[in-house]
């Protein structure tokens, strides 16, 4: 099977290394807007059956060129991309999957249902780390329960790499997502109702992530759970839909300083008669700072929970499933690179050899089967577990 990866950045890099090292793709394109980058991640992950090429994901044509032939896409792009990315899958009839909308692109995505039916190929949207794994872990307490009352999914993070030889900074996963998710509103649906006064970075509370790692501080961020939980479950009674962050503290408490500055805002303000906006300031200036090099051995841990309260038999039933995704220190992967850059290329896989059957838009709880897609990213020394627990008051 031939399949695309559309964006060689930090994430698409370890989608192309999943796919070079599954015996059942033939042939990767490799697909971005800096060739040379392309090409670099398509000879260093490739598995020697990669290529690099260039694409605009802005240029319709562009990308319908890139994927010909192909099986299945995995969209690796900035999430305002998405809806271009879909457009020339549909047409070209080759499946697709992608990282993340971010919520208000995620429900933009869902209304091209029809043209990917009509196109006769399946799209799963969302399907990274989180949103993606935590959507899936949920799927799994889902179908323990008769009727699902409320959904949370949680992202925390323990980082004990050694950085004492390195100077720089850098954001775990996309700098301008990281912005987004500590400055815009975070939409949550809590009580039947849609919270949209709820900002990023804000709500702290102690969530216990289970054992190994205990309680983190986490907060509210804009992300696309909370709609595609509501959108698979509306119609059982749904009452809450919500999404919480915990990264390492002091990285919270560095966005926090960034966010109080204004430097994550996009609005435009005056600098010596110059208009400029704060956010490209602070994107273009952390571009300059060297990421850490090979001496730098990642060693950090995601803790990933679905946790879903519903009623099975009359009885009230809470059920916890996490997923403890460690770096993967052979390949020099952060636990971020693994649970996001991983499980879309393995979804592609799917979808290309009919495991996943559409055709139409799908979010992952709707779609992805639990046992199969566990035991795929399990060979990434990933672990489940599920905890079950009754709620009697």
């Amino acid at each position: 099977m031939k399949i695309a990866v559309i964006g060689a950045g930090a994430m698409g890099r370890w989608s192309v290394k999943e796919l070079g090292i599954s015996p059942e793709v033939d042939e990767i394109v490799v697909a971005d807007f800096n060739e040379a980058q392309a090409k670099q991640v398509a000879a260093a992950h490739g598995g020697g059956k990669a290529k690099g090429v260039f694409v605009d994901a802005r240029d319709q044509e562009s990308i319908k060129q890139a994927i010909a032939g192909c099986a299945a896409l995995v969209n690796g792009t900035q999430h305002f991309w998405n809806i271009n990315v879909m457009h020339a899958a549909a047409a070209t009839r080759v499946h697709y999957t992608d990282m993340g909308g971010l919520f208000h692109v995620t429900k933009q995505q869902v209304e091209l249902d029809a043209e990917f039916k009509k196109a006769g190929v399946t799209g799963v949207i969302a399907m990274g780390g989180a949103p993606g794994v935590t959507n899936v872990l949920a799927a799994y307490g889902a179908a323990q329960v008769d009727k699902v009352e409320a959904v949370t999914a949680l992202c925390g993070n323990v980082d004990n790499t050694d950085y004492s030889n390195y100077e720089g900074w850098f954001a775990p996963y996309s700098l301008e997502t990281v912005c987004d998710e500590f400055s815009v509103p975070a939409p949550q649906f809590i009580d039947g109702v849609w919270r949209e006064d709820l900002i990023g970075g804000t709500g702290d509370q102690l969530i216990d992530f289970g054992d190994g790692v205990g309680m983190l501080r986490s907060h509210y961020t804009i992300h696309s759970e909370p709609f595609t939980f509501w959108y698979t479950w509306k119609d059982q009674g749904l009452k809450s839909a919500i999404w919480r962050l915990a990264l390492p503290e002091s990285f919270t408490d560095q966005m926090n300083f960034l966010k109080t500055l204004g430097l994550t805002s996009k609005d435009e303000i005056a600098v010596g008669g110059v208009k400029v906006k704060p956010r490209d300031v602070l994107m273009a200036l952390v571009s300059k700072i060297p990421k850490p090099g090979a001496e730098t051995v990642f060693d950090d841990v995601d803790y990933l929970l679905g946790i879903v309260t519903g009623l099975k038999d009359g009885r009230r039933v809470e059920w916890r499933v996490r997923a403890v995704v460690p770096a993967h220190k052979e390949y020099g992967a952060g636990a971020g690179d693994v649970d996001t850059g991983i499980p879309p290329a393995i979804v592609a896989k799917m979808m290309a050899t009919g495991e996943i059957k559409g055709p139409g838009v799908f979010v992952p709880e709707q779609i992805v089967p639990t046992g199969a897609f566990f035991k795929a990213l399990s060979r990434w020394n990933v672990t489940i577990d599920a905890v079950m627990r009754e709620v009697v008051a």
